[in-house]
């Protein structure tokens, strides 16, 4: 939604007609969202995602190999048929 559709998804209008398009209860996801348990976790990824070396959004790790960005698909992509084929 941020990268393709250039989507602001801070704006809770935003993340509702999101989870409509997904089939999803837009009222259920949006109060999940806001859940103290949500921020909570949300708060150990991003610990976890700094002691990684993340430095932006999107990161991606197979392994210890790193790709930032989406226009690094690619070499993602490569990097799942090598681990998958070895």
């Amino acid at each position: 939604a941020t990268w393709a559709r250039d989507l602001d998804i801070a704006d809770p209008q935003v993340i509702g007609a999101l989870a409509r398009e997904c089939g999803l209860n837009e009222t259920a996801l949006l109060r999940a969202a806001r859940s103290e348990e949500a921020g909570a976790r949300l708060e150990a990824c991003t610990q976890a995602a700094v002691a990684a070396g993340v430095f932006g959004a999107p990161t991606y790790f197979i392994g210890d190999s790193m790709f930032f960005g989406q226009d690094r698909l690619d070499f993602l992509e490569a990097e799942l048929s090598a681990t998958t084929t070895a």
